[in-house]
């Protein structure tokens, strides 16, 4: 745990999806394992890559997420001299939307709705968030995408939308996510309350100090609702 927050005080949470709500790098994986055209390669190399890639684009002009997920995955076979065809790609972005939640999710989601104001924030097009929230089955009181704001995180659009959006002011917001790049960074750089969902159990960087550091999201209901 880093710097501590006043918990008393919380009224909205607000959650990035991918990677905190849904397995992102088993649905990746996945996804690649069913690319013909990468058959062969070194799989943990072109998650890497196409991570690498993605950070690169969303930093880049304003387009659908899903041409910048193909492009990431593009990237990601030419670092190992491979092209993926245009209908791979189009199998890969559309698989999104059915990547499996992480087996505490649903539970969390409810503890969290029940006791707080809950947005999810995301850089995907508004159509595949609501697809997954429909697989998770817990409604939420609002969602801030990137197609909505015509803006990616790590900028701070999608902060300030959900502020306004919840009419909650930061000391009484807290915002949960699992990228570092993505969420962590930019939320703190804001002044919001942070939580980090360290899955994999990495070590913290020194500049990156999180209110609450957990390891799943039932921990975070632990942290907040015990």
């Amino acid at each position: 745990m880093g710097a501590t927050f006043d918990r008393t005080r919380l009224e909205l949470v607000t959650l990035d999806c991918y990677g905190t709500l849904i397995d992102w790098s088993g649905g990746v994986r996945s996804a690649m394992e069913r690319t013909a055209s990468l058959h062969g390669c070194d799989v943990e190399r072109l998650v890497r890559d196409r991570e690498s890639s993605d950070e690169r684009e969303v930093q880049g002009g304003y387009a659908h997420y899903s041409v910048k997920l193909a492009a990431s995955l593009r990237h990601a076979a030419a670092c190992q001299g491979r092209d993926t065809t245009n209908e791979e790609e189009r199998a890969f972005v559309q698989s999104m939307a059915t990547w499996p939640p992480f087996e505490e999710t649903r539970e969390a989601l409810e503890r969290l709705t029940a006791a707080y104001q809950v947005a999810v924030l995301s850089n995907v097009e508004t159509r595949v968030l609501r697809a997954s929230l429909e697989q998770i089955g817990v409604e939420v009181n609002f969602v801030v995408t990137a197609e909505q704001l015509r803006s990616y995180k790590p900028a701070r659009a999608h902060f300030d939308a959900a502020l306004e959006r919840s009419k909650r002011d930061k000391p009484r917001a807290l915002h949960v996510g699992a990228s570092l790049f993505h969420d962590v960074r930019p939320a703190l750089e804001y002044g919001w309350n942070v939580a980090w969902v360290n899955r994999a159990g990495r070590p913290a960087p020194a500049d990156t100090i999180p209110s609450l550091e957990v390891r799943s999201l039932r921990e975070l209901c632990k942290a907040l609702l015990c």
